[in-house]
């Protein structure tokens, strides 16, 4: 790594008004026929322009024999011809005025030996003519603002708030597929790859300032620039957001880091402190990752530590309770006056603590003026809850499933008593329906009320959660708790609610708002 110390021209860089692709080719599953088509695919609204001296046409592009041969400016060039061919591209580069290289080319320093040399001359050179460099051995970057999806793989993030910086480029473009999966939004994306003559630091600082980037998320293998990553934190934290995960923590991770990337892992000690001292959060998994990604781009920030879990069954409030414990989280006492309000319409025997278990109420109405009563107590910083956001499937699987089963047996096994069954279901269908305004009881539990449909629709349930969010400013997450939930949680994180696999998880991205609100407010930024 030979880290150029001259003014970057990011702004060109991800906001290129023109591109050209040095290697530009028809072969289906050539670097340079893959990526100029995904910036074809991602509506980039500028111009291309194609380099292949052996094509007079390609992508029905006409083609230039040579990148010297384009009189117009380019902004940015993308190149995919073999690593010792490079050099000299950097030099056309120079010729034309261009300042920005994304250098696809791998067979650099990750992959040893002449390698090294050949990425440290390729530094050198672009040093000389002050030119940017992201790769070599990348898969691109990504840039909302011009619609610029130059990556390898046919991705194509949702426009949003999150920067992410990646040392891997296919980790990160799959992370990005993820993040598009729960409803995450990206403003840019780095693969900084080898990082030939500009590093994650040089990168973060443009972002710490990016009015387009609001959260950052950083995947690292080694830690180069190490104090000039510092200080970028220190004063972007207070501000923004920095998730970052750590890959080669271990000594065969290492090695597998180094082959990969050419990055030196380094010591985990230093790379502990260093994100204490900055303030950014660290994270131990990619599933951590887009949790948290997830969480800072949905959420406002809590005001303080004080979590409020409500349930439908007292065994996953234990759970939840534990992991508070774990990763020392609040789990507020409620006070008087919101046990008394509680009382007024729970069955006498909920749990009258926290965690608030529901014990199984089934009126819709109920467990929604629960959840509004406990967010909008003063002594309650943010909401976990599990069971609660069981949406239409589970009200027409009582509804139907739950009626025509127990019907199917008896017309096999049981024909004599299926009128008087049927009989009992028209009447009890009639008493749901009729009875919506009657009371209770108190020492029972209310089953479904069909007046309520509606209630338990998706967009019924996004829209009231949404609108309480907004209204007091807290956050709510959400626990899928069955499989059907699980797969359909992505339609809750496409309206903006976090949905999380697990009360673990949950509780794992409430500790981490948490823990960064606070150092938010020790740090001069209003929560």
């Amino acid at each position: 790594m030979e880290i150029g110390d001259f003014k970057r021209e990011f702004t060109r860089m991800f906001n290129p008004d023109r591109i050209a692709v040095v290697g530009a080719s028809n072969s289906l599953g050539k670097w340079g026929f893959m990526i100029p088509m995904n910036i074809i695919g991602g509506g980039y609204r500028g111009e291309l322009l194609m380099v292949n001296p052996n094509e007079d046409n390609v992508l029905g592009f006409p083609t230039f024999k040579t990148l010297a041969d384009i009189t117009k400016q380019v902004d940015l060039v993308i190149v995919t011809i073999p690593a010792r061919k490079v050099e000299a591209v950097v030099e056309e580069a120079a010729s034309i005025g261009a300042k920005n290289m994304l250098v696809v080319s791998s067979n650099f320093s990750e992959a040893g030996g002449e390698g090294i040399e050949l990425e440290r001359k390729l530094a050198v050179t672009a040093n000389k003519h002050e030119i940017t460099i992201m790769g070599p051995n990348t898969m691109g970057l990504f840039s909302a603002s011009s619609s610029l999806c130059a990556l390898g793989t046919p991705v194509y993030p949702p426009t949003g708030r999150v920067g992410f910086i990646s040392q891997s480029g296919n980790l990160g473009v799959q992370l990005l597929d993820w993040g598009k999966d729960r409803g995450v939004g990206f403003s840019r994306f780095v693969g900084c790859g080898n990082g030939a003559n500009t590093g994650i630091a040089e990168y973060l600082e443009f972002l710490g300032e990016d009015h387009m980037t609001e959260i950052i998320v950083l995947y690292v293998e080694g830690m180069q620039e190490g104090r000039r990553l510092l200080e970028a934190a220190e004063n972007i934290t207070p501000r923004k957001p920095i998730i970052v995960l750590k890959g080669g923590t271990g000594e065969q991770g290492s090695r597998a880091a180094m082959s990969h990337s050419g990055a030196m892992a380094g010591s985990m000690e230093l790379y502990h402190g260093m994100v204490e001292q900055a303030g950014m959060i660290p994270v131990e998994t990619s599933e951590e990752l887009i949790d948290l990604a997830t969480a800072f781009s949905s959420l406002p920030l809590p005001k303080g530590d004080r979590v409020a879990v409500v349930t439908m069954g007292g065994g996953w409030g234990v759970v939840a309770a534990d992991a508070c414990d774990r990763e020392g989280v609040n789990l507020a006492p409620l006070p008087d006056e919101l046990v008394e309000e509680l009382d007024t319409f729970l069955p006498e025997f909920w749990s009258r603590r926290n965690p608030v278990d529901l014990v199984g109420n089934l009126r819709r109405s109920d467990q929604l003026h629960a959840i509004d009563t406990i967010m909008k107590n003063d002594e309650i910083d943010l909401l976990i809850m599990m069971g609660t956001m069981l949406g239409k499937e589970f009200f027409w699987h009582n509804l139907v499933l739950a009626v025509l089963r127990p019907l199917y047996q008896l017309v096999l096994k049981n024909k004599r008593r299926l009128p008087g069954v049927v009989q009992s279901l028209f009447r009890g269908f009639r008493k749901s329906v009729s009875d919506r305004q009657v009371e209770q009881s108190k020492e029972g539990s209310a089953g479904i009320n069909l007046a309520e449909a509606w209630l338990w629709t998706d967009y019924s349930l996004v829209t009231h959660l949404n609108r309480l969010i907004a209204a007091t400013g807290k956050p709510i997450i959400s626990v899928a708790m069955t499989e059907s939930q699980k797969e359909k949680s992505g339609r809750m994180e496409g309206s903006g609610i976090l949905t999380t696999q697990t009360p673990e998880r949950a509780v794992y991205a409430a500790s981490k708002l948490a823990k960064y609100s606070a150092y938010v407010r020790m740090n001069g930024r209003k929560a």
